[in-house]
């Protein structure tokens, strides 16, 4: 297998959208389910197989293109012919932080009874714009930042227009309550070390805790606990594939209060333990 991934951050160094490449010899694998906060854009670029996706298999070949919401469960079951994927994952919040971004997000909220998570088969012009992203992200160009976020909605609203797969319910966002849900992410990440609780986290964004949690599932598919679990657990991949620290200092430095709950949640979302990584 061979892979390599580009990341763009925000201002404050926070990653916001990553582009993965990565080639697969054919095999069989088990289901194992993963979860991230992104949503996810995937382009098959060559090969064939299946993808499970929330009990559906859709078989999948060369210029098949997929959308998953976040932590919507997926994941590739068999490769028939040897397999080059190229991947994007990005934060809900490119969508609502902005007011005349917040159409794409229906994408995820107001899906039709027409809906597929493989969104298209051989379209050109969208297998075009997704190719040009990962050359944009990969290239530290002037301007790539802007170009990067402009063609990801440029491949949205290709979606939105050629494919029936949203129902006409607008979604209404307030700028307030975007920039309230901005502080509390920045919030979350500056402090996954420590051990956070809801109500503190609500009131940095001005909100009853039962609101703010309604709020920020609507936005961002995932729970405020959900969030914090998983950028806790990619806190700790990162950890482990990057320092020579023990297991349980790693643990108690991503804000994990046992090694139970460290071993339970690092399992639930990559769907492998801690050593996987230390031994790779």
């Amino acid at each position: 297998m061979r892979f390599s991934e580009h990341l763009l951050t925000d201002a404050s160094g926070l990653p916001i959208l990553r582009s993965f490449h990565s080639t697969v010899e054919p095999s069989k694998r088990g289901h194992r389910e993963h979860h991230h906060t992104e949503c996810e854009l995937s382009l098959l670029l060559s090969g064939s197989g299946i993808y499970a996706v929330d009990g559906r298999e859709y078989t999948f070949s060369a210029g098949d293109v997929f959308l998953f919401g976040s932590n919507e469960a997926h994941c590739i079951t068999e490769i028939t012919e040897g397999l080059d994927l190229l991947n994007f994952q990005f934060e809900p919040r490119l969508l609502w932080e902005h007011p005349e971004n917040t159409e794409l997000l229906s994408l995820f909220t107001h899906r039709s009874k027409q809906y597929s998570h493989r969104i298209a088969r051989g379209d050109e012009e969208l297998n075009r714009i997704l190719l040009e992203m990962e050359r944009e992200n990969a290239h530290r160009a002037v301007g790539q930042a802007v170009q990067v976020k402009c063609l990801l909605f440029s491949a949205l609203v290709h979606i939105l227009r050629r494919y029936d797969y949203v129902d006409p319910l607008p979604l209404s966002i307030r700028t307030a309550t975007t920039d309230s849900l901005s502080r509390a992410i920045r919030y979350i990440n500056e402090h996954l070390e420590t051990p956070l609780t809801l109500k503190e986290i609500a009131e940095v964004a001005c909100m009853t805790p039962t609101y703010f949690s309604a709020v920020f599932k609507r936005f961002n598919g995932v729970s405020p606990w959900e969030y914090i679990t998983i950028k806790r657990v990619e806190r700790a991949v990162e950890m482990l594939k990057t320092t020579t620290l023990s297991k349980l200092e790693i643990a108690a430095q991503c804000g994990f209060s046992s090694s139970s709950n460290f071993y339970k949640s690092f399992y639930h979302v990559t769907g492998k333990r801690p050593t996987d990584y230390i031994d790779r």
